[in-house]
């Protein structure tokens, strides 16, 4: 049948169902014997693939694009992280103090407090872990090497329970923490050093983003890839749509009906009117009531015209009695 082969048209109704690839233009073309009809249908069927496959490359594209866009502005942002702790670290080893085996001093200070000891300053840093209430403030409690500390308290919950939860931080251009800002509440003295171990996670922190840049910088240029190409097939799909209107146009035409043409011939710049000679006007039938209205048909000769003597032109209700030799 799609070869337009066939000598005679049949159709088998239970072979024909959603599973058997033919659409309405088909079964049309079959019945019809039109191969018109049958190439609409195949073009129809090549667009409907390539606007399905269009489609899906086009959300292939935008995922990449999206992609593209997030992983570029957290490439940027890392970016911007890994200057502003490079900062805070190279200023830190700018003040740091270390001993004669080179570790590095505990400098803390705490508001308040006159003493160094660790111990000291430790054990009134625990008490303010314990009742501290800063309303989601950080609130200022010292400094380590110019770097300031501070507390903030924050409603937490926990088995359906609310408590406060307080957490310490120093802060540079960033706000950094140890042990997520939770102090060693069993020994004064690894609660003092909190803020020193803070800092000194500063060049691990960086390593991180790092590592998560190299990811980032691999993938960005196969994304700009995926996203800077063009679908070569489009100029394929417009031409398949511009034959399918032309075949269209032409299947509208041959259905059409024929126009009928209208009688009017020109003849000279004349209009040509239909003769009428011979054929003469009967006048109704006169009322009693009525006055009678007589024409020049009335008044011809009776040598007139015998198609006229022999035409009746008669209305509902009107008897015509055939004359005869009265006898």
């Amino acid at each position: 049948m799609k070869s337009g082969a066939l000598g005679a048209r049949t159709i088998d109704e239970g072979a024909m169902d959603e599973k058997s690839g033919m659409n309405f233009s088909e079964y049309m073309s079959l019945l019809s014997g039109n191969t018109d009809l049958l190439d609409k249908a195949k073009l129809e069927k090549k667009i409907a693939s390539l606007e399905g496959e269009r489609k899906s490359w086009g959300k292939g594209k935008r995922d990449s694009e999206f992609k593209l866009e997030a992983k570029t502005g957290e490439l940027r942002n890392n970016t911007a992280v890994i200057n502003a702790m490079t900062e805070d670290w190279n200023r830190f080893l700018s003040v740091v103090k270390t001993d004669k085996e080179g570790n590095r001093l505990n400098a803390v200070k705490e508001d308040g407090v006159s003493s160094s000891d660790e111990k000291v300053i430790g054990k009134r840093l625990q008490e303010i872990a314990k009742n501290a209430t800063t309303g989601g403030l950080y609130n200022p409690v010292g400094e380590l090497y110019g770097f300031p500390i501070k507390v903030v308290s924050e409603r937490m919950l926990k088995e359906g329970l609310e408590f406060t939860d307080n957490r310490f931080v120093v802060e540079g251009n960033y706000k950094y923490t140890y042990n997520n800002g939770h102090l060693a509440m069993a020994d004064p003295v690894a609660a003092a050093r909190n803020f020193l171990n803070a800092l000194e996670k500063i060049p691990s922190t960086i390593d991180q983003y790092k590592a998560k840049n190299e990811a980032l910088e691999r993938d960005i240029p196969q994304l700009q890839k995926i996203a800077g190409k063009v679908w070569k097939k489009e100029d394929e799909l417009k031409q398949l749509k511009s034959e399918l209107a032309a075949l269209d146009r032409k299947i509208q035409l041959e259905l059409a009906p024929p126009v009928p043409e209208v009688a009017e011939k020109e003849n000279d710049g004349q209009e040509v009117k239909p003769d009428t000679e011979g054929v003469r006007n009967v006048p109704s039938q006169p009322t009693e009531d009525a006055p009678q209205i007589r024409s020049p048909a009335n008044d011809r000769s009776p040598s007139g015209n015998f198609i006229a003597d022999h035409i009746v032109i008669g209305r509902a209700g009107f008897v015509c009695k055939p004359k005869g030799i009265k006898m």
